[in-house]
């Protein structure tokens, strides 16, 4: 088992109370500020960092305001984050993580850290009993689904699935979290049909929890 990097959302007006929470000592952190990054800049640090923490893995990295960085920047983490994820204790704190780009989503375990932005959960296990029963159950669900509910229920979905790799990670999660976000991408256009995509995604899915590999 490895561990994805931290995406530590909240509002951090006292950032060495972050740091405690996450078990982090602030002279073994190496911090950047994403309100000011820029592009070359962000390339040497990150580089120069992710050298540090192969030769000590005690460091950490952390990055303050990382929703605030131009998406050519925070696309600069992708490869670290793919490539490095089990050896570098990565951390990315934001106060809203939507604003990050989906592939920067897709790797990382969002971890809510102020009680007040944590949002609250009303579909999940209705999502899981979709996935245990089949399709006509995921049919049903969709037809009683409000239209508006589509993109709130996928962002719980997407929350739920990175929030259980902070146990494990598995191939068939990791599609299913491509899968919605993916999907959720589509919602979020408009002149579409949100019930055909919430179905397409939930019989998707559940095929690929019940297929052999």
């Amino acid at each position: 088992m490895y561990m994805l990097p931290k995406i530590a959302v909240g509002f951090f007006d006292e950032r060495k109370k972050l740091l405690t929470k996450l078990s982090l000592v602030e002279s073994m952190v190496m911090s950047y500020e994403g309100t000011t990054a820029k592009l070359d800049d962000l390339r040497s640090w990150l580089s120069s960092g992710i050298n540090i923490m192969t030769s000590s893995p005690k460091y950490s990295i952390i990055i303050w305001d990382a929703e605030e960085m131009s998406p050519e920047c925070q696309a600069v983490l992708l490869k670290p984050m793919e490539e490095l994820g089990d050896q570098m204790n990565l951390v990315l704190a934001v106060e809203n993580e939507n604003l990050l780009l989906p592939t920067i989503l897709s790797r990382g375990v969002v971890i809510y850290l102020n009680q007040d932005s944590s949002p609250v959960d009303e579909s999940w296990d209705e999502i899981r009993k979709c996935w245990s029963s089949g399709p006509s159950a995921c049919i049903a669900f969709v037809d009683k689904l409000e239209k508006e509910r589509a993109i709130p229920v996928m962002e719980e979905v997407i929350r739920k699935l990175q929030a259980s790799f902070l146990n494990e990670i598995t191939p068939k999660r990791l599609l299913i979290l491509d899968l919605a976000i993916s999907s959720l991408a589509e919602l979020k256009q408009t002149n579409i049909n949100k019930k055909l995509i919430m179905d397409n995604f939930l019989i998707s899915s559940w095929r690929i929890i019940k297929s052999a590999h």
